[in-house]
């Protein structure tokens, strides 16, 4: 009893250092970025301006979009992980939901390992599956794009799938709206999920449809209701503008729904080409396409029921006009590493014998951590910042600019000020009522913006270069602070 009582701690034992390593990991990939001033106002510095608000029980509305006046939070993206979280603002400032999504990946591989455990019986498998997805090329994508509601809705995932399949129905329940809330595109995706669960668990009889049909109403008259009333409300121009992206397949939802019906070839051609005719961009979708597969994706073809639970994935980013949802970049590819997680552990579950299972299992674990590897050297999807993502690369761990006299000089802006700051400043300074995205000035008391700086978005160099010069021999502003390539300006009066 005491060998078994031993080899179980040290399982055990073992099993932590594995989580923590990978999640001083995450937290080199964000931490790190917002550090050294990396993270950006969009979309981080949004998120923080309404953390602040919310903790402040202030009606949350962004003023940091680019050429637009201030638009409700909410109309934006139903996301309201924001909301919930804002308590912890006071603990942990502007770093808050930077550790809540590392604590949330964490989360997302307890829940790995938990089904894997108890689908395969054994530790070691469950193991290499926790570290198979613990290595996906989509968790350090996301990370690298900073913070995301989607990232906390997606580690929900294995626990959502566990507590299904053992018929425990509240805290399904409880991880459904934990999914649902985080994004109002997640109750599309939700209703795949839920029928894929239901061939999974093999629910043939009529009266086990009856929870399942309850989530998937709930999840459709949650987007309709997204959709048709409150984004259109709070948006400026009184629509649901995330239509716009696919207005290629129709001008409405009913236009995009009839187009799906009607042309099936031409939506599934979307899933390798590009909706303009002739355009080489489509190599991106390749790209993505055979990185999933090499990460484990090979799990999802062997159980056509994961198949399903992919494919309004899919839909939604292959079928984007816009050539920034296509590739392998930021947070759009998360939802997929938890699925691909799980389907390899049914996958390892129809073979009996141990060695095909740890062959098995190995392929996968070493394919899914060289494709990491190799991508985040060199990729064909556009905007890649190797320093931000690359874990691999030494300059991810140094910083242009000196953060300790960088913080030092943001001390000379009042907490209360309206504020325009440059890109990657705004992440820091965004815990105020205004802020605006430099260039931007609008009716800002303060300027804060970086002189030289690595990132001129949305301006290219040699604009950005004139504005600054223009502003700092303007009789309009008094210099404040100029130290370390930080330039603080105030309004004249």
């Amino acid at each position: 009893m005491q060998l078994i009582a031993f080899k179980q701690n040290k399982r055990n034992l073992f099993l932590v250092i594995i989580h923590l390593f990978f999640f001083l990991v995450f937290c080199s990939v964000t931490f790190l970025n917002h550090y050294f001033f990396r993270t950006s106002a969009l979309d981080y510095g949004i998120y923080n301006q309404a953390l602040y608000q919310c903790a402040h029980f202030k009606t949350p509305v962004t003023t940091l979009l680019i050429q637009q006046d201030a638009v409700p939070y909410l109309g934006l993206h139903i996301s309201l992980w924001v909301p919930v979280l804002s308590p912890l603002y006071w603990l942990f400032g502007s770093y808050t939901l930077l550790l809540v999504q590392n604590i949330a990946l964490l989360f997302c591989g307890i829940g790995i390992y938990k089904v894997a455990s108890q689908k395969l019986c054994n530790h070691t498998l469950a193991l290499l599956i926790t570290l198979q997805f613990y290595v996906s090329f989509a968790i350090y994508a996301a990370l690298a794009s900073d913070f995301h509601d989607n990232v906390i809705g997606a580690c929900f995932f294995p626990w959502l799938f566990f507590y299904y399949s053992h018929d425990k129905k509240l805290p399904t329940f409880i991880c459904f709206i934990a999914m649902l809330i985080s994004k109002e595109n997640f109750a599309i995706w939700l209703p795949f999920i839920i029928i894929g669960m239901v061939l999974i668990n093999k629910q043939w009889q009529a009266k086990q449809w009856l929870f399942p049909f309850c989530l998937i109403l709930l999840s459709a008259l949650w987007f309709s209701a997204a959709a048709a009333w409150i984004m259109p409300q709070l948006s400026p121009r009184g629509t649901f503008e995330q239509l716009s992206r696919f207005s290629h397949l129709g001008k409405s939802l009913n236009e995009i729904l009839l187009t799906i019906i009607t042309k099936p070839l031409y939506v599934i051609a979307l899933f390798f080409n590009s909706n303009a005719p002739n355009d080489a961009d489509e190599l991106i979708k390749h790209e993505l396409l055979w990185t999933l597969l090499f990460s484990g994706g090979l799990a999802v073809l062997w159980r056509p029921a994961f198949l399903l639970m992919i494919l309004p994935l899919l839909m939604q980013k292959l079928w984007n006009k816009e050539i920034v949802f296509w590739g392998i970049n930021y947070h759009y590819n998360i939802e997929f590493a938890p699925v691909i997680a799980i389907a390899i552990v049914m996958l390892l579950e129809t073979f009996i014998n141990r060695k095909i299972r740890m062959v098995l299992i190995s392929v996968l674990l070493i394919s899914t951590l060289a494709i990491t590897i190799i991508k985040m050297q060199n990729r064909i999807s556009y905007f890649y910042d190797s320093v931000k993502e690359n874990v691999f690369n030494k300059d991810h761990y140094k910083s242009f600019y000196k953060p300790s006299i960088i913080n030092k000089g943001l001390l000379k802006i009042p907490a209360d000020a309206s504020l325009s700051a440059h890109v990657n400043l705004a992440p820091h300074l965004a815990f105020r009522d205004t802020i605006y995205h430099f260039p931007f000035i609008k009716n800002a008391k303060f300027i804060a913006v970086f002189d030289p700086a690595t990132n001129n978005y949305p301006l290219n160099e040699n604009n950005y270069r004139h504005l600054v010069d223009s502003l700092k021999n303007s009789k309009h502003w008094e210099l404040v602070f100029y130290e370390s390539s930080l330039l603080i300006l105030k309004k004249r009066y």
